[in-house]
């Protein structure tokens, strides 16, 4: 398929995330579980990097979509409001998403200029671990600590994200033919759950993917 047939591809898979949010939010779904699946769903972006041709197309989209992400808060039309209210609550602004959103922006870029496994690793690792991670806390956490500035997190929650981080960097290794020893993908799992636990307020969102990388590219 060519550049611009997976541009299509990928403004519809766009699309039906966002008209999901809205059908999930209307049907009842909590925010915080909207968020969540919206956070897991967009790690196929990554998976999808091998097939184009290119490097101006899938470096450009994401641009595109940070920008469109930023200018929603001042859309006064209902289905702006609406896709805000789905995805952000008084728990998680939606300027976490917007950061979310540069995160895959400023990777992607750094996936086609420096190679993709440590960008892969950095945005799998936060897509399944913020995502997969919170709601497992969320509905299992018992044992609760704060880091001063930081939101009240679980024992459980952090376990599972590094569980889902490293899974995440074993997607990552195998579909981009990186071997990564289980030391190392414990290690960055690790640097998630801890990078995520430390975090102050939604900057999770953009510290942990910018840890993984960096520390992929330093081990590797």
């Amino acid at each position: 398929m060519t550049d611009l047939g997976w541009l299509v591809v990928w403004l519809a898979v766009l699309s039906i995330g966002i008209g999901g949010c809205l059908l999930l939010a209307q049907l009842g779904v909590r925010t915080t579980y909207v968020r969540d699946l919206l956070h897991v769903g967009t790690g196929v972006w990554v998976l999808g990097w091998p097939e184009w041709r290119g490097s101006v197309a899938p470096v450009l989209l994401p641009f595109v979509a940070l920008l469109v992400v930023s200018l929603v808060p001042r859309l006064h039309n209902r289905w702006a409001r609406a896709f805000v209210s789905s995805v952000s609550d008084a728990d998680e602004r939606f300027d976490g998403l917007v950061g979310y959103t540069g995160s895959y922006a400023a990777l992607t870029l750094a996936a086609f200029w420096l190679g993709p496994f440590p960008a892969a690793a950095g945005l799998l690792a936060l897509s399944l671990g913020d995502g997969v991670g919170g709601a497992i806390g969320r509905r299992f956490g018992k044992h609760h600590f704060r880091v001063p500035g930081a939101k009240e997190k679980s024992l459980e929650g952090s376990l599972a994200v590094l569980v889902a981080a490293a899974l995440g960097v074993l997607i990552a290794s195998a579909r981009f033919g990186v071997h990564v020893g289980v030391v190392g993908v414990v290690l960055l799992g690790a640097s998630a759950a801890v990078a995520e636990a430390l975090s102050p307020k939604s900057s999770d969102n953009v510290v942990v993917p910018a840890v993984v990388w960096g520390l992929t590219r330093v081990l590797l």
